[in-house]
């Protein structure tokens, strides 16, 4: 059985498209959730996991993971790898760091 992605996003990558996929988070036998991806290069697929608390922690580490490696690819250094023609890739490359909102000032 082929499990189908929850999303995907395709991306330009030398006049073709590079398909990365991610899977609907599930629970791990450790309590910990983990979500699936999977990148479509040309000469192969890499297929990983990022684990969260949660299934929403679990998918935004997955998509911050899947923007660190596209960034660090050669494809994207030489600026063949791109999303709506631009470099900006639009994926979470930050989610997590520092404070997530700027409290309120008081009164």
């Amino acid at each position: 059985m082929t499990e189908m992605p929850f999303v995907e996003r395709r991306f330009e990558l030398d006049g073709g498209a590079l398909v990365v996929c991610f899977f609907t988070p599930s629970k791990a036998p450790g309590g910990e959730f983990q979500c699936r991806y999977a990148i479509g290069w040309p000469e192969r697929e890499v297929r990983r996991y990022a684990c969260g608390l949660d299934g929403l922690q679990a998918l935004m580490l997955a998509m911050r993971t899947v923007h660190t490696e596209l960034i660090e690819s050669d494809a994207y250094k030489a600026g063949r790898l791109t999303w709506c023609n631009q470099a900006d890739l639009d994926l979470p490359p930050t989610w997590g760091e520092g404070s997530l909102y700027d409290p309120p000032p008081q009164p």
